[in-house]
């Protein structure tokens, strides 16, 4: 009996990781961008919903800002589903927010989207939610992402020194309103 047990419980947990999607880590700038089929800058404009469960991936109606690789076209919305390889939180495709997303060619024709997050740590990306119009600094596609990714870089540090002044305002007693 007991081994029954084992034998049921051994298919159960085999199952329930065929339908999870494994995530690589970060294999490189380079390489993302060689695995990429397309790069894109979005807007998240709706959400289906369809977050947690064994597949990673949620369904999302996205606005393109830019196509850094592929034929995705911009300044229009396009289906795509998406991950966070990161795992955790916040919510990175939360309402309105802006990234800078790694994308593969569907795998399947029944698949409902043309395009998905690539699987690797890193294909995902909040970015902050200026600067969009303009074309990244850079020749090639790797330097305008990392002309991109400083632009992040900067943006976030300027948001914690308000959050830092913000928290200790209030540990103080203080005005807290950030400038």
């Amino acid at each position: 009996m007991k081994r029954i047990i084992r034998i049921i419980a051994a298919i159960l947990i085999s199952l329930s990781f065929a339908h999870a999607e494994w995530i690589g880590e970060f294999p490189g700038l380079d390489k993302l961008i060689k695995e990429a089929d397309a790069i894109v800058i979005l807007r998240i404009d709706h959400s289906d919903g369809d977050f947690g469960g064994m597949e990673l991936y949620s369904t999302h109606d996205c606005f393109i800002y830019q196509s850094l690789k592929g034929d995705i076209p911009t300044k229009k919305r396009i289906r795509l589903k998406l991950m966070d390889a990161r795992q955790h939180s916040p919510n990175l495709f939360a309402y309105q927010s802006t990234l800078l997303v790694f994308l593969t060619k569907k795998r399947a024709p029944s698949e409902p989207t043309d395009y998905r997050a690539l699987e690797t740590k890193g294909s995902a990306i909040l970015l902050p939610p200026t600067g969009l119009e303009a074309t990244p600094v850079g020749e090639t596609v790797s330097d305008k992402i990392r002309s991109i990714l400083q632009r992040a870089i900067e943006y976030n540090e300027k948001e914690r020194e308000k959050e830092k002044s913000f928290l200790q305002g209030m540990i103080q007693g203080g005005p807290t309103i950030p400038k």
